[in-house]
């Protein structure tokens, strides 16, 4: 691996994860559902989303410290939209692997991902920026997954 692409991995394991199922495909409505949880002061972090047929899917995360005001949130949602179906699981990491030289190098991702398939570490999401890309995997499963990553890039 050259040096500097990657130079740093880092992890929190005090995340909640959020999907949000039957998701109506209105940028109004989805504005709406973030409107709300903003209201109640809850930090979002990473955020993406799946678009199926005739609904799509919203996965979010946010710190475990705004648990409460995150199921305030929630319930206005699943009032003012029922037909929503909300999962929270609090047995998740993030970890955040950053580096400039991502900018230009290729397969940054591929290795990773291999690493994952290699060590059978389910990815239940992952976001992306040019010199960024977090996954949120299972608690259990930090440890190995930031040890791999770090061997692969020698930090």
């Amino acid at each position: 691996m050259g040096q500097n692409i990657v130079t740093q991995v880092e992890y929190d394991d005090k995340i909640i994860q959020v999907k949000l199922l039957n998701v109506e495909k209105n940028s109004l409505f989805v504005g709406d559902i973030f409107k709300e949880i903003s209201k109640k002061n809850v930090n979002i972090d990473m955020i993406s989303q799946v678009m199926l047929e005739d609904e799509m899917r919203i996965d979010f995360t946010c710190q475990q410290t705004d648990q409460e005001k995150l199921n305030q949130a929630l319930e206005i949602i699943k009032e003012k939209h029922p037909r929503i179906m909300i999962y929270q699981n609090r047995k998740v990491s993030k970890i955040m692997v950053e580096g400039e030289g991502m900018k230009e190098e290729v397969g940054v991702a591929a290795n990773i991902f291999d690493i994952f398939g290699q060590c059978q570490i389910p990815l239940l999401q992952v976001t992306t920026s040019e010199t960024s890309i977090s996954y949120v995997i299972p608690q259990e499963l930090t440890s190995l997954a930031v040890q791999k990553i770090k061997n692969l890039y020698q930090l």
